[in-house]
């Protein structure tokens, strides 16, 4: 039976494990969890799926990662992207899969060298078709970078879809139920074991819930007293719209140095930039104001490596520009948090993506379903909680 969305009436009284939230990773959970036969129902309080933080990202996927577990994840989300319609069951589901590749270029003075270790570390991990670039070699096959460029990674798997059909298409491809305009309000437990999650709509018995709400996440494991290594933040997206002077056939083009990224869109293009802005974590909000400053600082550091954003930026105006922001739920360490989420026993975490949930959605659902059925212990997770506990994270910028 294919996955149903509903808005009002009734919700069900009883299910094996409810997921809170409803975005990409929530339904991705929802499809694998189901998939396993779990009776498996999804709240979410918003009047649609992956209306919060899915769709105001780049939307972009990539391998190229430097740790083992990182790099693994995507490859398998990769794999899953590119056979979606298959994988779910639906033939022929489209969700507009873009594999131009990404490319990191360095213009540091040892940035040939930097370069190098790093696609030496990430083929030794197991990204055996990354490529090592020279200066040269970059600047032929993408003739709009900076002459200063020293060297070059690409990877021509890597890309962008459309997250929002991801997401759908997850819901579908499920035998879930979805919940919409529904609050998770809070958790009944007794002996410290989950037994029901209270919903604006009323409580659902369950022996096990999962918190995937994005932003939300920390403030819904306060509802069951757990506090997480976890923030929100906010982040921006600026969009630009059709210009001749844009190379509609580029990859995501990042800049190893300070991470600022742009990539094409349709006859535009997208940007972003992390540290454009001193962002702090910040309280979880439903609308995030975005501010303006951000797309001429983001121009200006995507210009170093790739001129003629300068050009472009010359002749830009309002109505040419779009800037959206919205919040990474942030860890210390910029991973995902996939597993039990300690304290009460049955209930689970697959939240704190750092900016990654769409691209980790796939493997991090399965992750999280194979650690509630116990063929992943919490020893074997890379992505449990308990990670912080055993020591050996390190904190790390997300792109």
């Amino acid at each position: 039976m294919p996955g149903r969305i509903v808005a009002g009436g009734e919700i069900p009284r009883a299910a094996d494990l409810v997921v809170v939230g409803g975005g990409i990773v929530g339904a991705a959970t929802a499809f694998f969890a189901s998939r396993a036969g779990l009776n498996t129902v999804v709240i979410e309080r918003r009047s649609g799926l992956a209306t919060l933080t899915t769709t105001r990202s780049l939307e972009a996927f990539r391998a190229q990662f430097e740790d083992p577990e990182d790099i693994a994840m995507m490859l398998e989300s990769i794999g899953v992207f590119e056979s979606f319609g298959d994988v779910l069951g639906l033939p022929g589901y489209d969700i507009s899969l873009h594999q131009p590749g990404y490319l990191f270029v360095s213009q540091a003075e040892d940035g040939a060298d930097r370069v190098e270790a790093r696609v030496r570390k990430q083929r030794a991990a197991g990204l055996e078709d990354v490529e090592l670039l020279s200066a040269d070699e970059a600047r032929r096959r993408f003739p709009y970078l900076a002459r200063d460029v020293q060297a070059a990674a690409f990877r021509a798997r890597d890309g962008w879809l459309a997250s929002h059909e991801a997401t759908y298409g997850f819901a579908a491809g499920s035998s879930a139920l979805f919940c919409l305009e529904t609050e998770a309000l809070g958790f009944e437990s007794r002996d410290s074991c989950l037994e029901g999650v209270r919903t604006s709509r009323g409580t659902i018995a369950t022996p096990r819930a999962v918190i995937a709400a994005g932003p939300f996440s920390g403030r819904v494991a306060s509802l069951a007293g757990l506090e997480i290594p976890f923030g929100a933040v906010r982040r921006h997206r600026a969009g630009i719209k059709a210009h001749p002077l844009i190379p509609r056939g580029a990859p995501m083009t990042v800049s190893l140095e300070t991470g600022a990224h742009w990539r094409p869109e349709g006859p535009g293009a997208y940007l972003g930039w992390s540290a454009a802005l001193d962002e702090r974590p910040e309280e979880p909000r439903e609308e995030v104001n975005p501010e303006w400053t951000f797309t001429a600082l983001t121009l200006e550091a995507v210009s170093r490596f790739s001129p003629f954003w300068a050009e472009i930026a010359g002749s830009l105006t309002h109505a040419n520009v779009t800037v959206e922001a919205g919040q990474y739920d942030m860890t210390p360490d910029a991973k995902p948090l996939i597993g039990s989420a300690g304290g009460v026993e049955g209930l689970y975490l697959n939240a704190g993506y750092s900016g990654h949930g769409v691209m980790g959605s796939p493997a991090g659902g399965r992750i999280l379903v194979d650690v509630i059925l116990g063929r992943m212990s919490e020893a074997e997770n890379p992505f449990s909680l308990f990670r912080f506990a055993r020591g050996g994270t390190r904190a790390k910028p997300a792109l």
